[in-house]
């Protein structure tokens, strides 16, 4: 099927989806207060490699192959249409290269810059850390989710590790056949009618109905930053023994880790809240994957620069124990995206966006807070941790992370598992909180999920 439309020479288009206008709406209210909301940032740092003094440019050239095989990372948006200019060899790529790809100064690191990072207003953005070794890609929420940014980074090291060797001879690109690389929107992929049916009507309006478990759950109390000003982003790692152990235990009772994670984030909610607050419910986002119900190419690599995912939320009682939640959330994740899910997409998007609009802009109320998660399934296949080119050059990876940008109260614990290691690490607005509390908050999460899982 054929969901780009040339409408004249090196000039392509679709229209956008109503759920990647809806996110994009989302991220752009950040934009006066210099966020893209929920902005994505995947991140991997290099352990070694071949012919590190090349290891720069080959960033940069691998930087230039993504957009060929990913093209959709420098689409644009002009009103209701997502649109693809092809660029010439020389002038265009060069000014795209410039605009989007940046050699951080010393002094910096990745746990430094992460949310601190400007607006992805016009492309996606690529950030090398020369000294540290880490790289950084940096993308609207529009355009992609934390399975599609890691796909990124495989495919940005694959291309990148080719041209580590200065005498190797690359493959040429020929720019202008990329764009039967641009992918669908999650409307047009699942191939979702314009006009919805009452079964759609009815699924819609069971989702939407789970915002009313947003209202009065449990907040993140004013004041609650504890230690210095933030100069870095906490980030947690299990050791692979532990790990080991935390998923033995999680298999032993039925549970998958997300949902442990879930529920050690909801105790950890319980831990940091104002005592008057305690007898609140707490409301989490469940989210699932819809890449797995993509037609091929697009359920795998090739859909890496694309949004499709979904989420709605759900609430747990203030006196329910943590293995109940656990096996709550359990239930919920076992469900997957059901029919239902996959079929309301496009109806919920066009009903959420319209009520984001309704909603007053300055009530006088306090802006609403909550502590949340998010687990990227599979990571540990999405990036490796070697790349090899065949000719000698080599490309070590051990460590890769995942990030939003927020500008809310809200603090999420975004987790993933790589290299035989689980990682957690908090996205915040660092005007509301600091390193002091965000490190509080994994070492609760932490402590919950050893407490439940391993000493019991």
């Amino acid at each position: 099927m054929a969901y780009w439309t040339e409408v004249q020479p090196g000039l392509w288009q679709r229209p956008i989806g109503e759920n990647e206008a809806m996110i994009k709406m989302i991220g752009d209210g950040g934009l006066p207060s210099g966020k893209d909301t929920w902005a994505v940032s995947a991140t991997a740092r290099f352990a070694g490699a071949s012919a590190l003094e090349n290891l720069t440019q080959a960033v940069r050239d691998g930087w230039a192959a993504l957009r060929f095989r990913h093209p959709s990372i420098a689409a644009t948006v002009n009103g209701d249409v997502v649109q693809y200019h092809v660029p010439d060899e020389q002038q265009q790529l060069a000014q795209w290269l410039d605009e989007t790809f940046t050699v951080l100064p010393r002094g910096e690191n990745v746990d430094q810059i992460l949310g601190t990072l400007p607006p992805p207003e016009r492309f996606a953005r690529c950030y090398y850390v020369e000294h540290t070794r880490e790289v950084v890609l940096h993308l609207s929420h529009w355009r992609t989710d934390g399975i599609g940014a890691l796909h990124l980074l495989d495919a940005l090291f694959s291309a990148a590790v080719e041209r580590l060797d200065p005498n190797h001879q690359q493959q040429q690109l020929h720019w202008g056949q990329e764009p039967i690389r641009l992918v669908p929107s999650v409307e047009q992929a699942l191939n979702l009618p314009a006009t919805p049916t009452e079964a759609i009507t009815a699924a819609t309006k069971t989702y939407l109905a789970t915002l009313a478990n947003a209202r009065g759950a449990l907040g993140i109390p004013a004041g609650a930053s504890q230690g210095p000003t933030a100069t870095r982003l906490p980030t947690l790692g299990f050791s692979v023994e532990q790990t080991t152990r935390l998923l033995l235990a999680c298999q032993h009772r039925g549970i998958r880790f997300e949902a442990a994670l879930n529920a050690a984030v909801t105790a950890a909610a319980y831990s940091i809240a104002a005592t008057e607050s305690k007898d609140q419910h707490h409301c989490s986002t469940l989210r699932h994957s819809l890449r797995p119900h993509l037609p091929a190419p697009y359920d795998g690599i090739a859909g890496a620069a694309g949004l499709y995912t979904a989420g709605y939320f759900v609430k747990v009682p203030a006196d329910s124990s943590w293995i109940d939640n656990a096996r709550y959330f359990e239930s919920e994740y076992a469900k997957g995206a059901t029919p239902d899910l996959l079929c309301s997409r496009r109806q919920y998007a066009r009903e959420m966006k319209q009520i984001l609009i309704s909603l007053p802009s300055n009530t006088g109320a306090p802006p609403p807070s909550g502590l949340d998660m998010s687990w990227v399934p599979g990571a540990q296949d999405l990036v490796r941790t070697v790349y090899e080119d065949g000719n000698g050059s080599l490309l070590q990876v051990d460590r890769v992370g995942i990030s939003v940008d927020v500008l809310s109260r809200h603090v999420y614990v975004f987790a993933w598992m790589f290299n035989g290691q689980i990682w957690c690490r908090p996205a915040f607005n660092r005007d509301f909180y600091n390193d002091g509390f965000a490190d509080r908050v994994l070492g609760l999460v932490a402590e919950q999920l050893t407490r439940n899982l391993l000493d019991t």
